[in-house]
């Protein structure tokens, strides 16, 4: 049966961070007698946690380990699992490789809930130019991804990929790869060192005729940490994973990340150094977007900056977060090869109450598109203590379409620039849309709450309405202070009531030319 693959955008943060800590998680003899479950996964992640950790030799062949991303990507599974059925969904595996060195044992779950090893065969595999030396029999597997007919039925094309460290991505229909998520993520940016769990097993629920999703269990291990993750993944013009996890500390961490999501934000609307590159902006997402437990939103859109950037955002039970990609239009991008207008905006909704905590954004400076540089998670502000399961779900939507997830309105759009007399004068364009914002005439007396903290001075402001494009644009003139950086928040109500959610950013004075 034919099948439509996507291409895999490997980045070099991904390519570093898969190729640390290592391990095999192992079937137990429960799995033979009695249906497997997700009790089971737990199981062997608690075990694991009470086990000292004792990493293995990477035992990828150095033909493999030497290969470049883009020879990597030679490298096909031509014979998908369950191809020769009539089943909605198939599977294709990657070998290890490259960024990719850590092994994984990958299963079937049966309909009796029996577990079947995959066995392992090379044949299955193209290798396109490339010409492979001394490749053992046994070599395994690295990751998967898996295939369903969503673009040109009744073939079927790849829309979720799981390859390196816990990292996972998909897309709905039309779209194409773009942000990342992880099973879970750990001390990034910290002094000590970020550290980077991984999937040692996967088991593959074998999907009944005509069914519309399919379940996939995952065993972590790390030196800090251990975990079972149940996703339930659902592919159409949304693709959604539910995503279910039981995880154990082995000793205490720094930042405890869960539901993280990793994303590029290179340059755009005067956001980020560009570099000498003629695209008008290059990014997987556009802006983090926030729903507190208060019914408060937030808008921050997203830089590249200089330095190191980390912004918290503090919340009581969260009601979501997400990292958005807002225009969808070719032009915004003129990319023909990177259509950045097909990434996907990815949404996570927590289930149950996750209680205090604050949504962390993580920013890197970068010089190039190839270099995931954008980190957005959620930090607890209770971690659980060693030994102490912690358990928690979401679920993670891949989405083209932003309309509707805001109930009010909102930035659609942020453009910053400097005045070229004084650069130490930042220019600041606002647009804001959608909700009630969208239908108002412009003679209606709507107000700007625009403030900046640490001694940046407001010199202007002014609010236009642009009766063709339907929103409202909110430009200001802001002066931060030398060395300071100042968080600027605008809203926009109308007799008193909130109109917008609230777009905020931090702003510097412009230290290079293109700014930031």
């Amino acid at each position: 049966m034919r099948t439509c693959s996507i291409t895999y955008r490997l980045s070099v943060r991904l390519w570093l961070l898969a190729c640390l800590g290592l391990g095999l998680g192992f079937a137990t003899s429960a799995e033979a007698d009695a249906a497997f479950d997700f009790a089971q996964v737990q199981a062997q992640a608690a075990a694991l946690a009470a086990a000292p950790y004792h990493p293995e030799p990477l035992p990828t062949p150095a033909f493999l380990k030497d290969l470049s991303p883009d020879q990597y990507a030679e490298i096909q599974d031509v014979k998908p699992l369950w191809s020769d059925t009539d089943l909605p969904f198939q599977a294709q595996f990657y070998l290890p490789g490259s960024y990719f060195h850590r092994p994984e044992q990958i299963s079937v779950v049966d309909a009796d809930g029996q577990v079947q090893p995959v066995p392992f065969r090379l044949d299955d595999f193209s290798f396109g130019d490339l010409h492979p030396q001394g490749l053992p029999a046994d070599l395994g597997y690295a990751g998967f991804r898996l295939l369903y007919p969503l673009n040109t039925p009744p073939y079927h094309n790849e829309f979720i990929s799981f390859l390196g460290g816990t990292y996972f991505r998909a897309v709905g229909k039309d779209a194409v790869y773009g942000t990342s998520a992880r099973g879970i993520g750990i001390d990034t940016v910290q002094p000590s060192g970020e550290i980077f769990p991984y999937f040692t097993h996967i088991w593959l629920v074998k999907p009944k005729a005509g069914a519309k999703s399919m379940t996939v269990y995952a065993l972590m291990d790390s030196s800090v940490v251990t975990g079972a993750y149940r996703f339930v993944i659902t592919p159409g013009e949304s693709t959604t994973v539910a995503v279910e996890s039981t995880i154990y500390l082995r000793k205490p961490v720094q930042v405890l990340e869960l539901a993280p999501l990793t994303s590029m934000f290179w340059h755009g609307h005067g956001r980020g150094v560009v570099a000498g590159d003629w695209h008008p902006a290059q990014h997987d997402s556009s802006d983090l977007v926030m729903a507190n437990g208060n019914g408060e939103w937030i808008t921050r859109p997203l830089s590249n900056p200089l330095h190191i950037q980390t912004t918290t955002y503090s919340m009581d039970n969260p009601q979501g977060f997400g990292l958005i990609q807002e225009d969808r239009d070719f032009s915004a991008y003129q990319g023909i090869d990177t259509q950045y207008q097909k990434r996907p905006s990815v949404w996570v909704s927590p289930e149950g109450d996750w209680g205090k905590g604050e949504v962390r954004l993580v920013e890197l400076p970068t010089n190039n598109p190839d270099m995931d540089n954008i980190d957005a998670f959620w930090v607890p502000a209770q971690a659980p203590k060693p030994g102490q399961p912690y358990h928690f779900a979401y679920t993670l939507r891949f989405f083209l379409d932003n309309h509707g997830l805001i109930p009010l309105g909102h930035p659609v759009a942020t453009y910053l620039g400097y005045d070229v007399k004084d650069p130490s004068i930042r220019d600041v364009v606002i647009d804001f849309s959608g909700g009630a914002l969208r239908d108002l005439p412009g003679h209606m007396p709507v107000q700007v709450h625009l403030t900046a903290d640490h001694g940046a001075k407001i010199l202007a402001q002014d609010l236009q309405w642009d009766k063709d494009g339907h929103f409202w644009r909110v430009k200001a003139r802001i002066q931060p202070a030398a060395g300071v950086p100042s968080n600027v928040r605008c809203f926009l109500s109308l007799d008193g009531q909130v109109m917008s959610n609230t777009w905020t950013y931090l702003l510097h004075r412009t230290e290079v030319q293109g700014g930031q």
